[in-house]
């Protein structure tokens, strides 16, 4: 089967719910875009970017519980809004975001806690910073640090990799999802 999608979770279901009663339809808001996107089947969250190419047009990137959509999935999803969306907006085109993995190398001085105790506590912060991310939203560095060092037996730390903010391309062409690579932990020297 392609482009099928497991069941809608309670949660999913609930998620959806709430952000039509925080943002009831408005005629074509952005935030109706979002809501068309996730009602197609197999779309887990939407993000609209209004006018990226131009006056009248607004750009959807989707994604799916398992990452990225499919192409019969992003084209369902372009159908279902062109089939909804106002007749005066003039250009809606639904997308994949383009996935940058970003690489992570975190350097600790522990306390109490062995190395492989602290590398799944550190992995835990670190893939939740990152599954929290939107497409077109940069990767925080000290925002990473703070969480790295409110751990439990992390006395000390300094992230080597990467040494700033990643930042993603939005632009007419792109629109970059910010995702973690490989994460590695280890002592302080």
């Amino acid at each position: 089967m392609i482009g099928g999608a497991d069941g809608e979770t309670h949660a999913s279901l609930l998620d959806r719910l709430l952000f039509l009663i925080r943002r009831p339809p408005a005629g074509g808001n952005k935030y109706d875009y979002i809501r068309w996107a996730r009602d197609v089947p197999g779309v887990s969250q939407a993000y609209s970017y209004p006018l990226r190419r131009g006056l009248g047009t607004i750009d959807v990137a989707i994604v799916t519980e398992g990452g990225l959509p499919s192409a019969e999935t992003i084209q369902a999803a372009q159908d279902y809004i062109e089939s909804v969306r106002p007749v005066t907006a003039k250009n809606c085109l639904v997308i994949a975001p383009d996935l940058v993995t970003t690489d992570v190398v975190v350097q600790v001085r522990r306390s109490g806690v062995t190395l492989p105790i602290a590398t799944s506590a550190i992995d835990g912060v670190l893939l939740a910073q990152f599954a929290g991310l939107a497409p077109g939203v940069t990767w925080v560095r000290s925002q990473a640090e703070g969480q790295v060092s409110a751990l439990a037996g992390i006395v000390d730390r300094n992230i080597i990799t990467p040494v700033a903010n990643v930042v993603p391309v939005v632009d007419a062409t792109t629109v970059q999802w910010i995702q973690a690579g490989t994460l590695t932990v280890e002592d302080m020297p």
